[in-house]
């Protein structure tokens, strides 16, 4: 609430100045063309103190003139306090808004790196791994994963199945309100450690085999039909 007051005061400010100035432009330009503006005679007295230049006199004693004074004096302490005052920081948030059927969830950034984590630990090729949620702003959440193989994986095939991993474990917690995905940032930072005993449930890496030419008996339609 605070923050939203100050950048409604920030704004205030802002259009206050813009129209003073224009104010203050569009005066001078009435009295450069016209200096009777101000007053009648006053442009007659001075044009026969100072000759034959242009000149205007403003007079002071009219409660307009005061009413200028006293506007002009608060406008400069309301800039300068809105110069020394000490800007609020935004307060962190440290959740991810979930859209649910039966409306909007609050889902802990903490609880979300936790999932996360479990979910790539389970992995048996990763071996270490750290996750940090950007939540500062809910329309781009970045996911910094930094990760660690066992000595002997590919590491290319582990991050492969580590994004995934992350990808169906952040949709199953969170469902964003714009639809919109978050941005997975994955560091590998070498190997650590061995295969455990879940070694063999890593699958092996996807690498079709190679062309090597037709594999005989061919079946020859032109036999088949010769022995019919």
């Amino acid at each position: 609430m605070a923050v939203r007051r100050h950048r409604v005061t920030d704004r205030l400010l802002l259009v206050t100045n813009l129209v003073v100035a224009n104010a203050a432009a569009a005066w001078f330009v009435l009295v450069f063309v016209q200096p009777d503006l101000l007053g009648a005679g006053a442009a007659t007295l001075a044009a026969g103190a100072v000759g034959d230049q242009r000149v205007a006199v403003v007079p002071l004693e009219r409660p307009a003139a005061w009413f200028v004074l006293g506007l002009g004096i608060a406008l400069l302490l309301w800039n300068f306090a809105w110069l020394v005052r000490r800007r609020e920081q935004p307060m962190p948030t440290n959740w991810v808004v979930s859209d649910t059927p039966s409306g909007p969830v609050r889902v802990a950034r903490e609880a979300l790196e936790n999932g996360l984590r479990t979910a790539g630990e389970a992995l048996p090729e990763i071996t270490r791994l750290r996750v940090q949620v950007d939540t500062r702003t809910q329309k781009r959440l970045l996911v910094v994963v930094m990760f660690q193989c066992a000595e002997g994986t590919n590491n290319l095939a582990a991050s492969q199945r580590l994004r995934q991993a992350l990808v169906d474990r952040f949709g199953e917690m969170v469902r964003p309100l714009d639809g919109g995905q978050p941005e997975f940032d994955l560091e590998f930072q070498g190997f650590a450690g061995k295969l455990g005993k879940k070694a063999a449930e890593i699958p092996p890496p996807e690498d079709p085999a190679p062309f090597t030419g037709p594999k005989y008996p061919i079946d020859d339609d032109s036999s088949l039909s010769g022995g019919a």
